[in-house]
């Protein structure tokens, strides 16, 4: 992996189709507008006189069934409230099973409010597993100064360990957070967040590229390879070089 577009890459590669079931044409129309990538076609599908919400099915690109899951769990993604890691469990919203479902999708027009939600559910992963190393990149110096209470309490929580990236100068110290700051172009267009798992073999990743302000490209995924990669190649390349 030469950079982090090279992962973004690897993902496009993996035609899909999103075939969305739907009574209610809004709910096909904002899919589309979300996850409608050169690497995935939706395709709304009419469920006249049937009951809302109707459901998805996403295909390979050959057409072979993958999974298939209810709309109305599209909604803790597209409306979502943001909870801290901590705090997931006393809540009735459950992200697993959508972040499972749509595992390597790329989506295109992701918002911040909604980025946050996909970072609190790899948050909470390593919340929950206590070890390992969670990287997580957050472009601006402003964006890190937003979430400095969170990352200190994840930095302190049980043997997990916390290392931070942004292209800025950073100059305030953090309790138990890695702070590295360069001046990597890369680093000021990609919001991640990358769980290397820890000793349970709990990895996960979101990446995404901010091609408008406030406009996210990207995917997450489990792929213990794909997330070895991601953490050799931050850790080679703004760690260690």
């Amino acid at each position: 992996m030469n950079g982090l577009h090279d992962a973004l890459d690897s993902v496009r590669t993996r035609q899909k189709e999103l075939e969305v079931y739907a009574s209610d044409s809004e709910i096909a129309v904002e899919l589309k507008q979300q996850f409608a990538t050169r690497h995935v076609d939706v395709v709304s599908r009419s469920l006249a006189g049937q009951k809302p919400p109707g459901f998805a099915v996403l295909r390979t690109g050959n057409g072979d069934f993958l999974a298939a899951l209810g709309l109305d769990r599209f909604e803790a993604l597209i409306s979502p409230d943001v909870l801290p890691p901590w705090e997931a469990e006393t809540t009735d919203t459950d992200l697993t099973e959508l972040f499972d479902f749509l595992e390597n999708t790329l989506f295109s027009s992701y918002d911040r409010q909604q980025m946050l939600a996909a970072a609190r559910e790899i948050e909470e992963r390593a919340w929950r597993t206590g070890t390992g190393t969670l990287y997580t990149g957050f472009q601006t110096e402003a964006a890190l100064s937003a979430q400095t209470d969170v990352y200190e309490r994840l930095g302190s929580h049980h043997d997990l360990s916390v290392v931070v990236f942004l292209r800025e100068d950073w100059d305030t110290p953090l309790e138990n957070v890695t702070v590295v700051s360069n001046v990597a172009m890369e680093l000021g267009v990609f919001w991640f967040v990358i769980f290397d798992g820890g000793s349970d073999g709990q990895q996960c990743a979101l990446l995404a590229e901010e091609r408008e302000p406030g406009s996210f490209y990207g995917f997450w995924t489990y792929e213990r390879d794909l997330v070895d990669e991601l953490v050799a190649y931050l850790e080679s390349t703004y760690r260690h070089p």
